[in-house]
């Protein structure tokens, strides 16, 4: 039984108002927490089987590519060294030479000079290099405006003695524009020019062989690099 503070008259527990004065009393408050939350247990999630196996995967991806990646950072140093450490093919053996005026350039010391001479181009010079291949070089004035004119020249008197044109590229030697000329002749041989033009003054390496790799070889090509006009 429970008395109401406002007339004192007696009510039993679960009455909601005084049966005298009609006071409503305060509900009462719950203290007992729901059974659900009494019993609730934080469940903590294993990983499957699944998951597992996809960790470890992923973890020998990683490793893999980690392997990869350092193999060819191993591979490209080896590259590059190799490539910065190899030498041309003229600064392998003892080289010589020639310069006349302002023009120069280097050639292997086992090549030949040749006791010929080139009646358009008196001045010109005479090698004999590997796999029989000659090597002229001559320098004349010239009245051409520019190496397309040259060119133009050269190929059409070629054509006019049944020569064909292999090949007819710009290229660059000591820093100015060259042209280089392959034809093949009618008698089966190559002829290779391969020209530089300056200040009126043309500097011609003519080359003859069998094939073209007699005419590009690198030993050949090294001499043509070296050439220098001061």
């Amino acid at each position: 039984m429970k008395k109401c503070p406002e007339c004192g008259n007696p009510s039993y527990d679960g009455a909601p108002v005084c049966g005298n004065c009609g006071y409503k009393f305060p509900k009462a408050k719950n203290s007992v927490p729901k059974g659900e939350d009494i019993f609730k247990k934080e469940h903590k999630k294993e990983p499957s089987n699944d998951e597992s196996t996809l960790t470890i995967i992923k973890q020998k991806k990683l490793i893999i590519g980690i392997i990869l990646v350092i193999t060819l950072i191993l591979i490209c140093g080896i590259f590059l060294t190799g490539s910065t450490n190899k030498s041309s093919p003229i600064q392998n053996v003892d080289t010589e030479k020639y310069s006349a005026g302002s023009f120069s350039f280097k050639y292997p010391g086992d090549w030949q000079e040749l006791n010929q001479t080139d009646e358009e181009h008196p001045g010109a010079i005479f090698y004999k290099a590997a796999n029989n291949t000659t090597v002229e070089y001559y320098n004349v004035s010239s009245s051409a405006s520019s190496l397309k004119e040259i060119n133009q020249n050269r190929i059409t008197h070629a054509q006019s003695v049944g020569a064909s044109v292999t090949l007819l590229e710009t290229i660059t030697l000591d820093g100015r524009n060259a042209s280089n000329i392959i034809l093949e002749n009618a008698d089966g041989n190559y002829t290779r020019y391969v020209s530089m033009f300056s200040n009126g003054e043309l500097y011609v390496f003519r080359l003859s062989g069998d094939s073209v790799n007699s005419i590009t070889s690198d030993e050949i090509n090294s001499v043509i690099n070296s050439a220098d006009i001061a």
